[in-house]
This record gives structure tokens, C-alpha cells and sequence, in this order.
């Protein structure tokens, strides 16, 4: 009966169009009221509060306040320059151009919507004018940006981790592959797509021209480096990283590019401030909700019915993924990893699945939900840049989707392809 209740509250409020963290935060409550004899409202505070309480949270709004500094400084541009100079005289060499400026985005913010939308800003009205379908720009787009919690640092990893006590460091290792593997896939579609629809290749720029976009970009293509190379090598843990990371960013746009006037750093910090606010809110309710269900006992009820269909880890983490592909449809990637990692994580460990490769399969099945509406972020995003419909982006999305999709099915059943690369750097 605690299955259905948690279940029935949750989802009736999302579809109702109740805000996610006041969701989550009352379905969290009305399990507790209904599962304790007596009712204590501090322990709900106090719950609340100790969702907050950790050093590695601190890394989320100080990633957050680097992309919109980014993203103000119109570093992106520089980026996107090079990535064209490199690969854009190909067939699809525009879409090789979406893909790579992604992931180097993603590799700098770890957000799937702000890759898209710094990116499309610039790169769908090129793709367009250069013969490019709306709907093939604007899904490539979505998709691409999809990478951003995949390749590290990473926002989704960082709760995982938290929840998990798996060490971050090592989820942000482990991202590296399935995120490569996508952007090879999504460029090697892109190719085959144009090829197919005899969209024009860019003009081959000479060595010349590619030593003074890469001189351009260089300061910026440095921030990778210096964020995921401090904290892989063991100087700073990710939060202190994220802080080199604003100090950075900072020094870039105002002082070496002069992008960003000082008058409009006040409106920087605001707006940071308010993602991370409406993140961290949400996790502090998901922890309300986390406490609730595991006092009522809900993942062994949930152990008990897994065990009754399989036995098999990789058939659990085929159902896992059918599980998650849903609630990607209705929750963002870090209240789902919030509200289900206390329930399947224990039944993964029982099943001696690797919680680091487990984690990592969650993250990026939980990427394809910007791509899927209702709530997909990154549908929106394109659609307001562009002017498509939204189901015409989603239905244009869904080669995409399934090429994740099967990669999931892969790693599934081979986690050695997420944990190699970890065991190899730290030998565990």
C-alpha cells in the first residue's frame, strides 16, 4: 500500500502541473504522515536541511555561476569558430561543428539545456542558411546538448554521487566514454543524413586559418582542461575546481576577451543564484522523499518484486532503463536520480552490479527525458530559438534517442565499458 501511495501522490501532482520540488516535497510528507504513528515536523526540517549539508553541493551553483558567465562572455562563439575550422568542410561538417562545440560545453558546465541553447543560438540559423531542414538542426541541436550531464563535471554525477557515496571523481572519470561514444554516433548519423540530402560541406580552411581560430579559442579550450585536470589529477576535489572555474571564466571575459562589462555582473550572480536556488530546493525535498520511502520500506518491497521477475543484472538494468526512459518523460535527470536512486540502488548492489557503473547508466538514460516531452528542457529550447513546433522537434529527435538507447542496452549488459577507464586511472 506505501508503493501506491508514494507512487499516486508524486505522479498525480506532476500531472496536475504542480511544481516538481513542491511534488516531490508533499508526496515526501503525506508518505510520512501516513506510514508514523506519531508526526514530528522537525524531523522533516531536520531532513531537509541534512539533503543540503554536504561540501560537494557546493559545486552546483559554482558550475552554474560559471556557464552564465560563459555564456555572458559569449565564449561559446570562439569555440564553436574552432570546432568549425576542424571538421565543418565535411559532409555534415555543420552538424560535426553542433556536436564537438557540445561536448566542449559540456565539458566546461556539465547542463544539457545551456549546451543547447548556447550553441543552437548560433548554429541553427547556420545550419538553416546553409540549406540544413529546420527539424534536422534543431533535434541534432537538442540532442548534442543532451551530452552536457554526460561528460563531466557534471551536476546529475555530483547528486548521484552524494546519494550514492560513490566518489564523484570517479563518476566524472567514468562519463567519459559513454559521452565520447555518443558524440561519435551523433556525427556519424549527421554524416550519413547529409550525405543522404546532399547538404553542402563547408569550404576546407587552410592550416593558416586554423592556427588563428585555435589561437582565438585557446584561452577558453583551456578551462576543460584546467577543471577536469585538477580535479582527475587529485589537486582540488570538484567543488574546489568549480571554483577555479568562475575565477576563470571571470578573468576571461572581463579582463582577456572584455566580453563582459563589470555593470552586468550583478545580473550574472542573480540569475545563477536563482538556477541553483530552484535546483537545491529540490533536493532538499528529495531527501525528505528519500527518507520517507526507505522508512516505509519501500525499496525491499521493490527488491522482493524484481526478484520475483529476474534474478539476471543485466535483465534488472534492461528494466531499469524501460523504468527511467518514463520518468525522464516527467522529472528532470536530478530529481529522478533524487527520488529513485534510494529505491533501485540497493536492489543493484544485491545483485553485485557496480553502483559506479549503475550510476553512470542512470545519468545517461535520465539525458534522453530533455528529449522526450513533456518536460523535455532541451525541446523547448530549440523550439524557442527556431520557431518549430515541439512535436515536430520530438518526432525529429528520435533516431537520436534510439542510438542512446542502444548504447544503454550495450553498457548494460558490458558495464566494463563504463568502469575501464576509472580502473584503469585509480585501480578500483
Amino acid at each position: 500500500m506505501a508503493v501506491v501511495v508514494f507512487v499516486i501522490s508524486l505522479f498525480g501532482m506532476l500531472f496536475l502541473g504542480v511544481p516538481i520540488f513542491m511534488s516531490i516535497g508533499a508526496s515526501g510528507l503525506i508518505l510520512y504522515a501516513y506510514g508514523m504513528q506519531a508526526f514530528e515536523p522537525m524531523i522533516l526540517v531536520q531532513r531537509m536541511f541534512n539533503g543540503l549539508n554536504s561540501f560537494t553541493l557546493l559545486a552546483i551553483p559554482l558550475f552554474m555561476l560559471a556557464g552564465e558567465i560563459m555564456n555572458r562572455g559569449a565564449l561559446s562563439k570562439k569555440m564553436v569558430r574552432f570546432a568549425n575550422c576542424l571538421l565543418g568542410w565535411v559532409h555534415g561538417g555543420l552538424g560535426f561543428t553542433v556536436v564537438i562545440s557540445c561536448m566542449f560545453i559540456a565539458a566546461i558546465l556539465g547542463s544539457a539545456s545551456a549546451a543547447a541553447a548556447m550553441i543552437g543560438a548560433i548554429m541553427i540559423p547556420e545550419m538553416v542558411d546553409r540549406g540544413y531542414s529546420k527539424e534536422f538542426s534543431c533535434a541534432l541541436t537538442a540532442a548534442a546538448g543532451s551530452i552536457g550531464p554526460i561528460i563531466p563535471p557534471s551536476i546529475p554525477m555530483i547528486i548521484y554521487g552524494v546519494i550514492a557515496n560513490v566518489s564523484v571523481v570517479k563518476l566524472f572519470c567514468a562519463g567519459y566514454v559513454p559521452g565520447i561514444m555518443m558524440g561519435v554516433m551523433f556525427m556519424v548519423y549527421s554524416y550519413f543524413y547529409a550525405r543522404r540530402r546532399g547538404y553542402p560541406a563547408e569550404p576546407q580552411p587552410s592550416y593558416q586559418e586554423v592556427w588563428r581560430a585555435f589561437k582565438v579559442a585557446a584561452p577558453t579550450l583551456l578551462l576543460p582542461v584546467l577543471i577536469m585536470g585538477s580535479i582527475l589529477s587529485g589537486m582540488c576535489t570538484p567543488t574546489e575546481s568549480a571554483v577555479l572555474a568562475v575565477a576563470y571564466a571571470l578573468i576571461l571575459s572581463c579582463l582577456v576577451y572584455r566580453t563582459l562589462p563589470l555593470r552586468e555582473l550583478k545580473s550574472v550572480l542573480v540569475n545563477s543564484a536563482k538556477s541553483a536556488a530552484m535546483v537545491l530546493v529540490v533536493i532538499s525535498t528529495a531527501n525528505l522523499l528519500s527518507w520517507a520511502v526507505t522508512v516505509m520500506n519501500i525499496p525491499k518491497m521493490m527488491a522482493d518484486l524484481v526478484y520475483s521477475i529476474t534474478s539476471s543484472p543485466a535483465v534488472f538494468l534492461v528494466i531499469v532503463n524501460l523504468l527511467l526512459i518514463v520518468a525522464g518523460m516527467f522529472l528532470d535527470a536530478g530529481s529522478a536520480i533524487m527520488i529513485l536512486s534510494p529505491v533501485l540502488l540497493p536492489i543493484a548492489l544485491s545483485l553485485q552490479i557496480d553502483p559506479l557503473a549503475f550510476g553512470i547508466i542512470m545519468v545517461v538514460n535520465l539525458s534522453i527525458g530533455v528529449l522526450t516531452p513533456p518536460v523535455g528542457l532541451n525541446l523547448y529550447v530549440v523550439s524557442s530559438l527556431s520557431g518549430v513546433d515541439i512535436m515536430k522537434v520530438a518526432k525529429a529527435c528520435m533516431p537520436f534517442i534510439l542510438m542512446i538507447f542502444a548504447m544503454l542496452l550495450i553498457c548494460s549488459f558490458f558495464p566494463q565499458i563504463i568502469t575501464f577507464l576509472p580502473r584503469l586511472l585509480y585501480g578500483v
